[in-house]
Parts: C-alpha cells; structure tokens; sequence
C-alpha cells in the first residue's frame, strides 16, 4: 500500500491544569494489521518524520493474530520508531490474543511483546508511567480491557469504578493521557478522569456515509457514536483514528487509513 491521509487534531489543555511552556507535537498510530507502506514503510516512516514528533503513541492492532502471526512488519516499524522517539503502546485484541492464547497462536506471538520492550517500546497493561512534557506533570495510562470487550453482536457495559479496579485512580494533579484499542466506552473513561483518550478499533466505522458516519463495528454492532475523530464529553477529549489497516472486514469505502497528529497546547 502507498496512499492515507494525515489527519491534524489541535488539542487544547484545560485551564485548570498546568499548562505546557511550548506546544507538543505526537503522532498516534493504530491498526496496522501489519500493513507497509512502501518498502519497510518508508513513506509512513517519512510521513512521521517530517512531523518531528516529540512522543509517538500506538493504540494496538500493529500485528495480524492468525495462527502463524503476521507480525515482522510491525516489528520493523517499532524498531525505526524506537531509535528515534518515546514510544508509548497498548495492545489491541489482535496482540490480546496472541498473548493470551499461546497455544493456539505459538510462541511467536509471544515474542513480539519482548522483541518490542527490547526496542524501548513502553509496552503499558494496565499500569502507566508518570513523566513530564515541557513542565507539565503527565501520566500516561495503558487500559487493557479483557476480552468480553471485543465479542461480536455483543456489547458489555464499563463504568468508572471498574476502569478504577484495573489502573487505580487518576493523578488529579497532572494530565492523564489514557491510550486504549476500543473507543465505544468514552463516557467511562472520561467519568474516570482521562483528560485525553486515544483508541481505534473501530477502522473508522468500516464503511461511511455522509451525514450518518461509520457504518459498522468489528464486532458487527452499526453506527457507532464513538467512530472517527475529536469528540468532547465535560471537558474530556476523545481521539479515534480511523487506523492505517484493515481485517476482519478488509475493505475501507469513503474511509481512507490514516495517521494522526496531535497538536497539544
């Protein structure tokens, strides 16, 4: 593949927290599904470069989960990656799985969560890591919701007390940045307390129509709220990119793969 779009988010910091001294700029990449752009992705490589991103963040889905994982392009994107940037990564279903349930996926899907580490990758399951960007007091959390959550035709509830039960409680003095793979539950993770929510999954609702937005969900639920782009809910900002692959539904009508970037201020 050689064609998506890069698609800007100006995102703005509440008042009420302290502010950054100087704009931040990341990128957010998600389902890949181990797709290359170019030769060992060199154009998404160029793309992301001539953003000059200070901090990269992945919400999963970079690997295909078949029973022989397809997974060396992601492994070489993250290797790139790393010699140049912080990269922040939670898994999505497709990395779920192959941790998960390693006797059906082999060894090798196991590996690739090691092989990543040793690149530099901070690999977050459900834990975070506290850090500071341009004096501003950051915690980015890594949310991984259990498998219930990525069902077909079904769709579980998520409340705050339980996000509380797997992270803990968000550091209220600083900006929390949650990065997860499924975006259908905004409203629990801004009542928890994410300033900022980064998620995919939904691959940008599969198909779209104007007016009505994404048509379908992996899971094969329709019209989810929750689908493409900046959405805000009591002073909470939710993200979802519209991911660079596709794969249980492998087609992608009005609704071009993408990379995000985030212009923090």
């Amino acid at each position: 593949m050689s064609d998506f779009k890069l698609t800007r988010y100006r995102i703005r910091i509440s008042e009420d927290l302290r502010g950054l001294q100087q704009p931040l700029s990341a990128v957010f990449l998600s389902d890949l599904h181990n797709v290359s752009y170019g030769e060992d992705n060199r154009i998404l490589l160029q793309a992301i470069r001539n953003e000059n991103p200070e901090i990269v963040f992945v919400t999963g889905d970079m690997l295909v989960s078949t029973k022989e994982p397809r997974m060396d392009v992601a492994l070489a994107l993250m290797d790139e990656l790393t010699k140049q940037y912080p990269v922040y990564y939670v898994e999505g279903n497709h990395e779920y799985k192959v941790r998960r349930y390693a006797e059906t996926y082999g060894g090798d899907g196991l590996r690739y969560f090691d092989a990543i580490q040793s690149f530099g990758v901070h690999l977050l399951k459900n834990s975070c890591e506290r850090l500071e960007l341009h004096r501003m007091p950051v915690t980015i959390w890594g949310l991984e919701l259990p498998w219930q959550y990525y069902e077909r035709f079904k769709k579980h509830s998520l409340t705050a007390e339980q996000i509380t039960e797997l992270l803990g409680a968000p550091d209220e003095e600083r900006y929390n940045i949650l990065l997860t793979h499924n975006p259908v539950y905004f409203d629990a993770y801004a009542a928890w307390g994410a300033d900022l929510t980064l998620a995919g999954h939904l691959h940008g609702g599969i198909v779209r129509l104007p007016h009505f937005g994404g048509v379908i969900t992996p899971q094969f639920g329709l019209f989810p709220r929750y689908d493409l782009g900046l959405f805000k809910r009591h002073g909470k900002q939710l993200v979802v990119s519209g991911g660079l692959g596709s794969h249980s539904i492998p087609i992608r009508i009005n609704n071009p793969p993408e990379l995000v970037v985030l212009d923090v201020t």
